[in-house]
Parts: C-alpha cells; structure tokens; sequence
C-alpha cells in the first residue's frame, strides 16, 4: 500500500501544479467548433481550418457507490453498515463482484492541427495519470455477517493500477466522400512512474477450529523503490521504502521519454443526408510497458490461524499477539522479490452516437459510451442540445445516465475573442444536497447520489474560424 501511495502522490502532485485534476466530458463529442472534440472521436474533423492548442486540464471521477449506497437513509436518519436496518442487498446489486473507484487525469501540454483538402492532421502531447481501485464485495460481507463457520470469501477481485504516462497522439482524419469521414490516431506512449496488481487467488475459509487464508499473485512497480530483499529466500523483503528524490531528480522522472508503450484511436462519421449524422468512435486500445527501475513482489501459500493465546485482556499481549501473526505471514507465506519488465493495459472505451439538425444554429445529439474495465462494464448515455447563435459563442447543454451510476446535467460553453478560444465542459455537474444526520446529532450537508464528475478547461488560437469549404459558420452578426 506504501508503494502505491507513494506513486500515486507523486504523480498527482505533478499534475496538481498545472491545477490539473481526464476521459472528455460527453457533451465535447458534438462540439465541432472546440477543436478538442477530435480527441472523443478521431474522425470528427474540427470545424476551424487550423488550431494552435494552448495548455489545458481534464479530470474524471467515477464510483460505483455513492454517499447513499455506502450509508443508507432509513426513515429521517442515516445508518452504517454495521447497523441491523442496513439492506446489504442494495449495496451487492449496485457494485457487482467489486466496487470500483476510478481517477483520469490530463494535462495537454501543447497540441495544433490544420485542415489541407479533405484531409485534416492534428498533434498533441500530453500527459496522463490513471489510477483505478477495485474493492471486493466480499470485504462488506464481513460487516454483514462476521466470521461464520463454515463460510468461504474471496477477495481476489482486489486490484490497483495506476500509471502515469506521456502520450504523443498523431491523428489523421479524411472526408473520404460526400457521406464517410475516416479517422485514425497513432499514440506513442512512454511511461513515467506505474504500478498494478494481479491477483490469482485471495480466499478467506472460516471454521470454529482455524481460519484459512489462501493467496496468489504478485504485485508489480516500477518508480522511485528501494527493495531491501531478505537474505532468507522466500521471506518477505527486510523493507521497502521510497526514495528521497532531488528537486532536479523529480524533473528528470517527468522529462524522460522512456518506459514505451503504443495505443490506437479509430473513428468514423456518416451523414446520411443534410439533417441525420451518425458517428463510432473506438479509443485506447494499447498498452504502456514498464522496463526501468522495476520491483515486483510475488506471494503463495496458505496461512492457518488458530486463534490468538493471550494472558487476560492486557493491550501489550494482544499488541504482542498481532504482530506474531505478521511476523508468521511474512515466513509462512512464500515471497519472490524481482525486477521484471510488466505492461499496463489502457482502458479501451467505445462511442455511438447520432445527432440531428434542425436549423443552421440548433442541433440534437445522442450519445452512448461504454468504458471496458476489469470486473466492471460501464454504460452512460447522453442526450443533448447545441446551440450556436452567434460565430462566437456556442453552447452545448446535456443530461446524461450512468447505469447504476449518476445521473445529472452538463454543458459545454465556448466563447471566441479575436483568435483567442476559450472553453469550459462538465458532465454529471452535482445539482443535489442532502443533510445527513447520524445518531450522534452530527449533520452536514452532502452530494450524496454523486459517482460520476468530468471537467474540462482550456484555450485555444484559432484560425479560419469560418470553417468548412462548403458548410461555413455562421456569420458574425
């Protein structure tokens, strides 16, 4: 756990400076006069015939429980997982085999793009931070039914991944014909700092005689570690600690291009005539292969406890008592400390959607995004409006649906001064509060249906801004 802290800290401090908190917000995908709308869907060629993009921050937040599965409000109060009112039936059909928890966060750095024919090329250079948690729901079945005799647990759905990385996307879109728009991107990637877990077999059997904890897996890293290994082979390691970087070392870890990695992008856009457009977009498919300063642990075998042996209820005895079973799982159990190279799977995600115009000004879109992730398949639509009164101003306002997930408004706000673009995209924006109160007295207020947030901000020099051969913006009025 230390070491995914440590990794993860870092690389959200790094991001922090650039007031970063990184999946687009859906209601971008139809907003053709943001040049970043490429990004959802390679295909979609940006409506200005050139763009320079000048640094901007994205973030996503996604959970499978919110404030009010985690608590449960029964009747004008609020209870705990360990009250008997609590219905653990609810909280099981919300997160499946596992509650995930799941960050993206980009900061792009710099990025530019130019229409010439029917062609259109765009570049970016970014830099990304993935972190992703999977909670067994096994570990809350503990609070519902303790330690039975008798019963089986398995906690192998456990899994963090996290990796930070610099992503170079060089994308290419064409206008194949009047209906087909074909579009592809090609993404260097080049890792910085990044760790995952796998793991095989995590299994807790209980009896009134002993309890058996089987494990399996092995937990890879590779970033800022020092392992000291032990010198009795298959002992857990003598420690494992985080080195003190340099100012000038730090700088050297977010400026390398090593650790490589490659993804693809692929998208496409129909227009069956004047009014009706359909679009698919395919992303992140690929991998960044971690090969520098690695360290990876792997554990196996099976512990048996037999309950504790204490004088009475002295606190240094049961203290003393705990640590002799640390002590015996890091001997009983076998360890193998080592330095292999290990590749972290990007999470691919796939766009559907359709849009229809009703005026030059007024358009209607439909979105459908499923994002593919272990042990979790998630599932959002949209539905939104667009709207473009002016050349230099547009709006796009949307309500999306997470199944078993949020729910909630969004916009998109893009404002031109000159060159100068500014723009501003949120999904699931939190419109509702609730005052929690527990037995205690305490109350506060709190978003207590929220899973899901996206937000994006950033500028951009555009140029042409009139756009297409033969479908221009509107004019200036």
């Amino acid at each position: 756990m230390n070491i995914k802290i440590y990794i993860a800290t870092v690389s959200i401090a790094f991001l922090s400076i650039f007031g970063a908190v990184a999946q687009n917000p859906m209601g971008l995908y139809f907003m053709e006069t943001i040049p970043q709308s490429s990004q959802i869907n390679p295909a979609m060629q940006p409506r200005a015939n050139g763009f320079f993009a000048l640094p901007s921050t994205n973030l996503l937040f996604q959970s499978d429980m919110a404030f009010n599965d985690a608590f449960q409000e029964v009747g004008n109060e609020w209870v705990t997982p360990l009250s008997e009112r609590f219905n653990y039936g609810d909280l099981y059909n919300v997160i499946g085999k596992a509650a995930n928890i799941n960050a993206y966060q980009t900061v792009d750095l710099l990025g530019a793009g130019f229409r010439s024919g029917r062609d259109y090329f765009t570049v970016t250079l970014s830099v990304k931070n993935v972190i992703q948690a999977g909670i067994p729901s096994d570990l809350f079945k503990i609070a519902e039914l303790g330690f039975p005799d008798g019963e089986s647990f398995d906690f192998s759905a456990l899994r963090i991944k996290e990796a930070a990385y610099h992503e170079l996307a060089l994308g290419y879109s064409r206008e194949w014909n009047d209906q087909w728009t074909f579009g592809a991107k090609l993404k260097p990637l080049f890792g910085i700092m990044g760790g995952v877990t796998d793991i095989n077999k995590f299994q807790l059997n209980t009896s009134r005689q002993q309890w058996d904890m089987i494990v399996g897996g092995t937990i890879y890293t590779s970033g800022p570690l020092e392992v000291e290994e032990s010198t009795t082979p298959g002992d857990f390691p003598e420690s494992v600690e985080g080195k003190d970087l340099e100012d000038d070392e730090v700088s050297d870890y977010f400026s390398s291009f090593n650790n490589g990695g490659l993804a693809f992008d692929f998208g496409a856009v129909y227009e069956l005539n004047e009014d009706w457009t359909f679009s698919a977009a395919l992303n992140n498919l690929g991998w960044v292969k971690y090969k520098n300063e690695l360290n990876s642990l792997s554990f196996n075998g099976t512990y048996s406890f037999d309950g504790i042996s204490t004088n009475g209820t002295d606190e240094e005895d049961l203290e003393q008592a705990f640590e002799d079973i640390g002590d015996s799982l890091k001997t009983v159990i076998d360890y193998d400390v080592s330095h292999d190279k290990f590749s972290i799977p990007l999470t691919p995600s796939f766009y559907m959607g359709a849009s229809y115009r009703m005026s030059p000004s007024v358009t209607f879109g439909f979105l459908s995004r499923s994002v593919m992730q272990k042990h979790n398949f998630r599932q959002d639509f949209s539905l939104s409006a667009n709207l473009q009164p002016y050349s230099f101003v547009a709006l796009n306002l949307n309500y999306s649906k997470r199944i078993k997930g949020s729910s909630g408004l969004g916009t998109v706000v893009t404002f031109l001064a000159g060159p100068l673009q500014m723009y501003l995209a949120a999904d699931y924006i939190p419109m509702r509060y609730a005052e929690v109160s527990f037995d205690d007295g305490d109350s506060f207020p709190m978003m207590h249906r929220q899973k899901d947030l996206s937000f994006r901000f950033g500028l951009n020099l555009i140029f042409g801004r009139h756009g297409f051969r033969d479908e221009p913006m509107l004019s200036a009025r």
